[in-house]
């Protein structure tokens, strides 16, 4: 978003666009529905139990793809913690960003596919920035948390890797999209399909020119350029594909984070840009 307005790629497309910041995805799926914002970027969850409590919000366009080539999840431990895989997690308190979240739910499917019980786990609601704070004094056994902070929290000396929570749900997941509402994509449908594109145009620069963009990530976010060019850097995919949604679904559904499951098609906005057919 920050670089298509930058590079002057929205004005090619007829859009001017303002970008307001605000403290976190629920926030800006408030300001949405409430009729502030034309578009939201959330995490992929917000849009999910939207969609299930029969919200009409949908998806424009993808946002950060979780890769295990290049993981930006991670659950990490102290450096001298006697944990070494998921089995070891049974019965252990995890922190994760919020209880019932994208990452809980993927920590969970992780335990259970090493062969421990999920359900022996206990959360406990922990702000990213205080991961290694919240394991030194003993109060969690591990953290699941994301880039940046897995990156900062390396380069403090004190953890470790123990394992990728979210390579157990699969290889290739989206966790993040930009949301609209839909009825406001039917009125505006041209300009809605516009910025779709021009969304896309940004996104296959800023995903292929990790150094190019170093400063401009370091501008809006407070993170050093200097961790910015260490850390694994979000990519975005190139197209809704409902194949790197299902699995978040599935997921969701099987572990409580929403009541039920439904195709991952039902969320993805008219004016979306699809992969095309083979």
């Amino acid at each position: 978003m920050y670089y298509g307005v930058r590079s002057g790629i929205f004005a090619k497309y007829g859009l001017a666009v303002d970008i307001v910041s605000v403290n976190n995805g629920s926030a800006a799926a408030a300001a949405l529905i409430g009729g502030d914002a034309d578009i939201a970027m959330a995490n992929i969850l917000t849009l999910i139990q939207a969609h299930r409590k029969g919200i009409a919000m949908t998806m424009l366009a993808p946002n950060y793809l979780d890769t295990s080539e290049k993981p930006t999840v991670a659950a990490l431990v102290l450096k001298d913690s006697p944990l070494k895989g998921a089995r070891d997690l049974d019965g252990k308190t995890v922190a994760v960003p919020g209880i019932g979240d994208v990452l809980s739910v993927g920590t969970k499917t992780w335990i259970d596919k090493a062969g421990a019980d999920a359900k022996s786990l206990r959360f406990l609601e922990v702000p990213m920035s205080t991961a290694v704070a919240a394991l030194e004094s003993g109060r969690v056994d591990a953290v699941a948390t994301i880039e940046p902070f897995v990156s900062l929290a390396l380069a403090s000396g004190k953890v470790r890797v123990l394992g990728l929570p979210m390579a157990s749900l699969g290889s290739r997941l989206q966790l993040g999209s930009f949301i609209v509402m839909e009825p406001n994509v039917k009125q505006k449908v041209d300009a809605m399909t516009r910025l779709a594109r021009a969304l896309h145009e940004s996104s296959l620069y800023t995903s292929t020119h990790f150094a190019e963009t170093v400063d401009l990530v370091a501008s809006y976010s407070g993170v050093s350029p200097d961790a910015i060019g260490k850390m694994n850097r979000e990519v975005d995919p190139e197209y809704c594909d409902v194949r790197l949604i299902q699995p978040v679904i599935d997921a969701l559904a099987k572990y409580g984070g929403i009541d039920a499951g439904f195709p991952a098609a039902d969320i993805i906005s008219s004016a979306a840009l699809k992969p095309p057919r083979a």
